[in-house]
């Protein structure tokens, strides 16, 4: 298992370092995030969007990067800008369709799991961690579990039902007809998109930024990254609140553990809760099953 350090054990940070982190996070935001919301001048001017600023951060931290001194360095700030150029040309929705469905699996699975985890082994040298277990889990782990789903369940209630309560309506599902196929295409899309979001942005993104930056940067810069992704998906309104605290307690739960298992059955525990929220939002009362 590749160790995960504090940072400053590592490299000292740089002011140049610093500058092309921050610069790539502020891209993020502006070109994944904000990529449906919207630009920062009036409609009448739509070639005008927020990821024209975007494009020029992610060239700046590039080239503050190579200023940097830091090799490996240099070449994380390459695969973090390669994620965002991905997710950029992917369409990020809760569409079910068949079609969309497909799209996500190629393009977030093969093009954001398996390519960045070939090129961290044979060209940054520095393998991805993939720590799936790190011993017996602990008595606090164990109570996390279902502590953790308590507080889930009472956050996406409050969010569905009071805080952004059309929020379903990113997730269509039809009203009438059979429903049996989009219900469990959103179960397994549910599923998928928890797993993928460990994998790419705590054992990806995260565990690269702990190589660079202490924990509690590399910690606020990955669930930015996190929010970003999930924003733009489907978690509009009250979203960026409640996925940022989420985002953050998953980065501290695996600074601990170092188990890529744990986190991923905590997060697909609330996407039970997610799965739940939005199917009985479009058919109260319709209960936990798909079918």
């Amino acid at each position: 298992m590749t160790e995960i350090h504090s940072g400053s054990d590592a490299i000292r940070v740089n002011p140049w370092l610093r500058a092309s982190l921050w610069s790539l996070t502020a891209a993020m935001v502006l070109i994944i995030g904000l990529k449906s919301h919207g630009g920062p001048l009036p409609a009448s001017l739509p070639l005008l969007h927020w990821h024209w600023i975007g494009w020029p951060l992610v060239a700046a931290g590039l080239w503050f990067g190579r200023k940097s001194g830091s090799s490996s360095w240099s070449k994380t700030a390459v695969l973090l800008t390669y994620l965002i150029v991905v997710l950029f040309f992917t369409r990020i929705d809760g569409d079910t369709g068949d079609a969309h469905v497909l799209e996500l699996a190629l393009a977030l699975g093969l093009g954001i799991l398996l390519v960045p985890a070939l090129l961290a082994k044979y060209w940054l040298k520095e393998p991805l961690d993939y720590s799936w277990f790190n011993g017996p889990w602990s008595r606090r782990m164990w109570i996390w579990l279902p502590s953790g789903f308590v507080v889930a369940y009472v956050f996406m209630w409050l969010y569905f039902n009071i805080l952004t309560p059309d929020l379903h309506h990113s997730w269509p599902l039809p009203l009438e007809g059979d429903r049996s196929g989009a219900l469990w295409r959103l179960f397994w899309g549910c599923n998928f998109v928890g797993v993928w979001d460990e994998l790419a942005f705590i054992n990806f993104v995260f565990v690269l930024l702990c190589r660079h930056f202490r924990f509690a940067e590399a910690n606020i810069i990955q669930a930015i990254f996190f929010t970003s992704f999930l924003y733009e998906m489907a978690f509009v309104g009250w979203g960026p609140v409640v996925i940022y605290l989420f985002a953050l307690v998953q980065g501290l739960t695996y600074h601990k553990t170092r188990s890529l298992f744990y986190i991923v059955i905590l997060h697909l525990m609330i996407d039970s809760i997610l799965f739940y929220m939005i199917v009985n939002r479009w058919y109260p009362g319709w209960g936990w099953h798909p079918w």
